[in-house]
């Protein structure tokens, strides 16, 4: 029988989910929804085994605190693992720094009343734990081989922690984030970790945000889709339009809502008329100057921006225009909203990797049509830069495909 974690992942491996205004599901968000959901199939399967373990064992003894220390060893998020009796009082508790609460009452907890009630593992929502953290708590029931009730097993956990070591190394040199929320508006993830805790409906600090704010009941009250907000950027202070989708990964019937996000803005050259270049003709110009060259030479940051803002001014349409090294490091690019950052393409976290390390290596002109991290499709067009014999690697500009 399929676990419901099972069937979403299914769902979140079908590259041509459709989002509100049939809207790709992007590339990060696909991604992140299926490594989350490793995670937490990993915690169930965990829960499980420690489960028919102590089923054998009972809650108490030295076999039971082995149990539970190899279970937190697994999980290396957890907090603590413990066994619960069927009086809602936490019997075995480790690691031993936290052995001082067994005996502590928990009967009151929700997930712990559900756990008895219906024999099912359950998923808690953020509560004010016993051991004094804003935590999560996964508790599997433990029947014994008559088929009684005879207590759970509880791996308690910040979701903080497992989001980020999860979705901070996915996102890291993207032009992307992703926070997470639970149904009930309460951040349970966001790079910016001043806002981790908050609640998008209540807390003061998103009252300004009405956009956000629509858009989060929105985001509440369904599975998936996208929309747009606007919010103030962390790196310039200012209020920018931001571009969000989102999905859904849940764990005994607890949804938690994944949103990507990046900031949405107007290709280059809207107001530019009469005859301009094209991507390409741009490209092969600029690859062909010295003092460009001479910038990458040097590695010059400021430098190399400044003449790919320049053909990213004079030329419309362009979403990025970006810089990568040899060794197919994607260095930076302009605007650095759209653009990656210290990107390598060896990780193969895109399906089109591979490609681009094949194209940076034939030192030729080429045409590439990817999907971006971001959201929808990209038409790139590649130019090699050389001084000398010293090949400086590719610049390419990106051009967003329209929809058919």
């Amino acid at each position: 029988m399929k676990t419901l974690l099972s069937i979403i992942l299914c769902c979140l491996l079908t590259a041509a989910t459709v989002f509100a205004g049939q809207d790709k599901a992007p590339l990060v968000l696909e991604a992140a929804g299926q490594q989350v959901t490793q995670k937490l199939e990993q915690l169930d399967d965990t829960l499980k085994k420690a489960a028919a373990e102590l089923a054998r064992t009972g809650l108490t003894g030295e076999v039971a605190r082995k149990i539970l220390a190899d279970t937190c060893t697994t999980i290396g998020y957890a907090i603590d693992c413990s066994t619960v009796d069927p009086s809602g009082r936490m019997r075995t508790v480790e690691p031993a720094r936290y052995r001082t609460f067994e005996g502590k009452d928990i009967s009151a907890q929700p997930q712990v009343i559900k756990v008895k009630k219906t024999k099912k593992p359950v998923l808690s929502a953020v509560f004010r734990s016993v051991e004094g953290y804003d935590a999560v708590d996964a508790e599997y029931p433990v029947i014994s081989p008559s088929g009684e009730f005879v207590g759970s097993v509880s791996v308690l956990f910040k979701p903080e922690k497992l989001l980020q070591e999860t979705l901070a190394p996915l996102t890291a040199g993207l032009p992307v984030s992703v926070w997470v929320m639970e149904q009930g508006g309460r951040i349970l993830y966001d790079p910016d970790r001043t806002q981790i805790g908050l609640n998008l409906f209540s807390s003061s600090r998103y009252r300004p945000y009405t956009s956000l704010i629509r858009l989060g009941r929105e985001i509440s009250g369904t599975q998936k889709g996208s929309g747009s907000y606007r919010f103030t950027d962390a790196a310039s202070g200012k209020s920018v339009n931001k571009r969000a989708f989102w999905n859904t990964v849940a764990l005994y019937d607890t949804p938690w809502r994944l949103v990507s996000v990046h900031p949405s803005m107007t290709p280059s050259g809207s107001n530019l008329t009469g005859k301009v270049e094209t991507p390409a003709q741009g490209l092969m110009k600029l690859a062909s100057t010295p003092g460009f060259q001479s910038a990458l030479v040097s590695g010059s940051r400021k430098r190399i921006v400044a003449e790919l803002r320049k053909l990213y001014e004079s030329i419309p349409g362009i979403y990025s225009i970006q810089w990568v090294d040899p060794q197919s490091l994607n260095r930076f690019g302009y605007p650095a909203e759209h653009s990656l950052e210290q990107y390598d393409f060896h990780a193969g976290r895109a399906p089109s990797d591979r490609e681009m390390i094949r194209i940076v290596e034939g030192r030729k002109p080429a045409e590439l049509d990817a999907p971006l991290f971001e959201e929808q499709d990209g038409s790139f067009s590649f130019q090699p830069v050389s001084r000398g014999k010293d090949y400086l690697g590719m610049i390419y500009t990106i051009v967003l495909k329209k929809e058919p």
